[in-house]
């Protein structure tokens, strides 16, 4: 059962990498792991599952539990292209700047661990996304409204009369966006320092190096006023199930991937951070290989383009990486078109993912509170097309799905 602790504030690595990561988590030389790290071959017996703390028969009739092993090298593409090549130079460049803010989120050879940066960040960073997007729709069609208004409006209107009869139209379309975007890079580029400003701390974190996910609580005894009390869950990684929620939208069916506690009520949504919602569950299949590919210290690192940097610092990657002769800089030296063959790739693997004719090998060392096909496929029951015919009806077919992913991309 997850464990609850009294906060203590961690003690994260340096950007180097040197220090520990956690206070009670002290590794040497070839001890690097802690003794939970997770390695699918070491995964011990389990309590069994008496009861399903975070889905009832409703839950479990709209989405499903995901099974353990045989992951593919795979990660959902609108994660993976994230972060470009152009993207991982300039925060070699930014990085410092997180630093100095003491922003304890990271993406490493140790852990991913989420916090977000504080209001005032993000506000800045709504605003330049946004505010770029808007502008490069709303110019093309401020000028094309613009030219048509030039025809319809008769012979005697001049360039001059049609711009003042629509322009707050054009302002709405245009100007406001562009305003937005121009006014959060000013902000960024003359007070970068008061830009980038760390939140109130961790929200959940994978650790790789200790085989742990933790996920912190924060609440106040006077809501707004007061201090505030932290509390830290934690739970070795291998007693947590992937789980697809399944849900409808006035567009169609929506997935989302939640990472859920098997012996309490502890849902962590990371697909709400690492992957947002599709109209197909593959992507969340892939997320859920991704993860047990992160967490495991038998095998070197994903191919996750924003963890290159830190690849040599953790030991099975760099020793992989040694033998196979890998370019330290693969990724951020990779122009602009290749990287989008690379994903165009990862998309085509994506959609042809085999996740439904697994077996859930976690069923030999758990007995679940309710039992699913690829629990029984485990155990050499059953067969490989029960979870095709359940989640049939579930799943778009590969052309959809394909135009669905390009579409949230």
């Amino acid at each position: 059962m997850a464990g609850k602790i009294s906060y203590q504030k961690p003690q994260f690595v340096g950007r180097d990498g040197t220090a520990a990561r956690l206070t009670h988590c002290s590794v040497a030389g070839r001890h690097y792991y802690g003794a939970n790290a997770y390695s699918p071959s070491s995964i011990p017996n389990q309590p069994a599952q008496t009861q399903d703390f975070n889905h009832s028969v409703l839950g479990r009739s709209a989405g499903f539990r995901l099974p353990w092993g045989g992951a593919q090298d795979v990660m959902p593409s609108n994660l993976f292209a994230r972060w470009r090549p152009k993207d991982l130079r300039r925060m070699e460049k930014r990085e410092d700047l997180l630093a100095e803010a003491d922003d304890q989120g990271q993406q490493n050879h140790e852990s991913i661990c989420y916090a977000p940066l504080a209001f005032r960040s993000r506000l800045i960073h709504v605003f330049e996304v946004y505010g770029k997007g808007f502008f490069y729709v709303g110019l093309p069609v401020s000028i094309f409204m613009y030219v048509t208004a030039i025809f319809e409006l008769g012979p005697n209107t001049t360039w001059r009369s049609a711009f003042f009869e629509l322009w707050l139209l054009f302002f709405v379309l245009a100007g406001v966006p562009g305003l937005m975007w121009l006014s959060s890079t000013l902000v960024f580029t003359l007070f970068p320092r008061w830009s980038v400003k760390a939140g109130r701390g961790p929200e959940w974190e994978l650790d790789r190096r200790n085989g742990m996910v933790r996920v912190w609580r924060y609440r106040r005894a006077v809501p707004l006023i007061g201090p505030r009390k932290v509390t830290v869950f934690e739970a070795p990684f291998f007693e947590f199930d992937g789980f697809v929620a399944g849900g409808a939208t006035r567009y169609g069916p929506r997935f989302d991937f939640i990472l859920c506690h098997r012996y309490s009520k502890l849902k962590v949504h990371i697909g709400d951070i690492l992957l947002g919602w599709h109209h197909n569950p593959r992507p969340c299949y892939a997320l859920w290989d991704f993860l047990q590919n992160f967490m495991d210290v038998s095998r070197p690192l994903p191919e996750f383009p924003v963890l290159e940097p830190h690849r040599h610092k953790d030991p099975i990657t760099a020793e992989d990486d040694r033998r196979s002769g890998r370019p330290e800089r693969y990724w951020r030296d990779m122009d602009d078109k290749t990287f989008k063959q690379k994903e165009d790739e990862m998309l085509s693997r994506v959609l042809s993912i085999n996740t439904e004719q697994r077996p859930n090998l976690m069923a030999k060392k758990v007995r679940y509170a309710h039992m699913t096909p690829e629990d029984m496929l485990a155990y050499g029951r059953g067969s490989r097309e029960s979870r095709q015919g359940r989640s049939g009806s579930r799943a778009p077919n590969t052309s959809v799905g394909k135009r669905f992913l390009n579409e949230s991309m």
